[in-house]
């Protein structure tokens, strides 16, 4: 199985790459983070040495880079972990959380 992770280098998504590397050892995963503030390529490093897992950099509000992903790897299976869910930012920009979470 093919499963795309989006926000897998943040702290939910990156512990669920982990976890379904362990479980699911002959599955592939393609994480799609941005890279905000919230996504850190530290969290993915033991990830990356791992020959089922792939990281694209990429924005999911990005349809041109996000149908082109989908094109390429075909996958079976999206879970999706970025989201903005800071209430402290939401508080300076909710548009962002807009964007993100319901758009």
């Amino acid at each position: 199985m093919k499963i795309i992770v989006t926000g897998g280098a943040g702290f939910i998504g990156g512990n669920f790459v982990y976890y379904m590397l362990k479980k699911r050892p002959d599955d592939e995963i393609i994480c799609l983070d941005s890279l905000t503030y919230a996504g850190n390529m530290e969290t993915l490093a033991e990830a990356l040495k791992n020959p089922k897992f792939k990281f694209v950099k990429a924005d999911i509000t990005d349809r041109d880079a996000v149908y082109g992903l989908f094109e390429a790897e075909k996958p079976d299976i999206v879970v999706n972990f970025a989201a903005e869910s800071h209430v402290d930012r939401s508080i300076e920009n909710p548009q962002i959380f807009f964007v993100f979470n319901i758009h």
